[in-house]
């Protein structure tokens, strides 16, 4: 082991790592000449870029060849949301949008402040460490009118199995039989939207890894107040060989149409992940009785 890595690990624990942070932050201003802060905050080293904040492990795992990117990633961010999301959906201030796979918070930042004051965002986020990171990105960053719901939507209430990938952003409920380490609440749209009281969806984005299928049966009844839809499937992935839990997308499509949406897609796009995003709009003439 280096000796950086040694000093890394011996700071890495409680008493260390307000120094740690602070070796970090004066190594990083000097290579980067950057606006840059490394802190431990709520349980998470955490990256501070100019006025933004961002969460990111329970770790201390930095790597000199990320210095670079920080500085561009929240423009990273709002340029990849409107790419993802906002092909036939624009916010509008007081629109409430439903980030459903909200993961870091990386869309729910452009979400928060594309509906203002007056809108309103709910992120829902599955795994327990994805959703500590998207509570304090959105805590630091005053992402006030956004409520953050530990939850794996579902079409039942009760308790579904994470299994983990190697990129976070794959994980995904877990069909198999057998134990599973991660376990977390499910519940379901409908219980969701009489909770926290809504009465319209401007627009739904639903990215969680396969389950889209489950989760559209737990939101029959809020459908018809929905604006805007966009569901990512991922069929890619059941074309790679990961499982027939992620051949979704007629599926998709055929419940969608049925409930009265224009269905339509960007099978043009040279992205494979990108032509299987499904979204789903209403007609003009208001939502749909």
């Amino acid at each position: 082991m280096s000796n950086k890595k040694a000093l890394i690990r011996l700071l890495d624990r409680p008493g260390g790592r307000s120094l740690l942070g602070k070796i970090a932050t004066r190594v990083l201003r000097w290579e980067t000449n950057q606006d840059f802060e490394i802190a431990y905050l709520n349980g998470l080293w955490t990256r501070r870029v100019g006025h933004d904040y961002f969460p990111d492990s329970v770790r201390f795992d930095y790597i000199y060849a990320d210095f670079d990117t920080w500085k561009r990633q929240t423009e990273a961010y709002v340029s990849q949301t409107a790419d993802f999301w906002f092909s036939y959906y624009r916010p509008q201030l007081g629109d409430v949008i439903i980030d459903v796979g909200a993961g870091h918070g990386e869309d729910t930042l452009t979400f928060s402040r594309a509906v203002g004051e007056t809108g309103r965002v709910i992120a829902i986020e599955a795994h327990p460490l994805s959703f500590a990171i998207l509570k304090n990105f959105c805590q630091l960053n005053g992402l006030n009118n956004v409520t953050t719901l530990h939850l794996a939507l579902m079409d039942k209430p009760g308790t579904v199995r994470i299994v983990e990938s190697q990129f976070w952003k794959e994980n995904a409920v877990d069909y198999a039989d057998g134990p599973s380490e991660i376990q977390v609440r499910a519940g379901t749209l409908d219980d969701v939207w009489k909770e926290q009281q809504l009465s319209e969806i401007a627009f739904l984005k639903i990215n969680i890894e396969g389950a889209e299928r489950f989760a559209l049966l737990g939101m029959l009844s809020v459908l018809p107040s929905v604006r805007n839809i966009c569901v990512a499937c991922h069929d890619f992935r059941w074309e790679s060989g990961h499982g027939d839990q992620f051949r979704t997308r007629a599926f998709v499509e055929q419940l969608l149409a049925e409930r009265g949406f224009a269905v339509t897609s960007r099978q043009d796009d040279p992205r494979d992940y990108v032509r299987d995003h499904v979204y789903g709009i209403r007609p003009r003439g208001g939502i749909s009785e």
